[in-house]
């Protein structure tokens, strides 16, 4: 089974217009694609990628999953406002959503999402040049357990490509046990 959201989560205050560019080049690739973006629905890279994916010319969505109860806090370019009021374990929400995770600079809010991503066997795409975690992480997984792998992504093509073929994957996420197994 294929998933047709893909979520992209990453800093919540863009510092740099590249990293504005790379957002917004990103949610139109993923719109270019046929996938609908799920994202926490706030600034940052957030509003960056669904103002990315709004430009490109098929009829997909945005979902916002907001960390309060009030609508009112979502981006302008969000579709469907979901306020969670789960505050930070809105995160689980918003990676379990998509087929893949994407990540975009980040702080602590984004590594949670990736720790979370990865407990799911959810695929973590790392856009380099970003900063943040997205440069930070350089293995191939995140841990010993090999849940989920990270692509380590430097062109959009790159990021184009990858799309594409995880989507053809069947989803292996799931629940882990006591144990942290599936």
């Amino acid at each position: 089974m294929s998933f047709s959201q893909v979520a992209v989560v990453g800093s919540a205050r863009i510092k740099s217009t590249l990293v504005q560019n790379m957002a917004e080049s990103v949610g139109l690739i993923i719109n270019e694609l046929g996938f609908h973006l799920v994202c926490g629905g706030l600034g940052g890279v957030m509003e960056a990628s669904c103002l990315g994916h709004k430009t490109g010319s098929n009829a997909c969505i945005t979902i916002g999953i907001l960390p309060s109860s009030n609508s009112h806090t979502a981006n302008k370019y969000t579709d469907i406002i979901i306020p969670s009021g789960l505050d930070i374990g809105r995160n689980q929400l918003v990676v379990a959503s998509g087929f893949a995770v994407i990540v975009l600079g980040g702080g602590a809010g984004t590594l949670s999402e990736i720790a979370l991503a990865s407990q799911i066997n959810k695929p973590i795409i790392l856009m380099k040049g970003s900063g943040g975690w997205a440069d930070k992480l350089t293995e191939e997984y995140l841990d010993q357990r090999c849940n989920s792998k990270l692509y380590h992504i430097n062109t959009y093509e790159e990021l184009r490509q990858t799309l594409i073929g995880l989507s053809k994957l069947e989803s292996k996420s799931g629940c882990i046990d006591s144990d942290h197994n599936r």
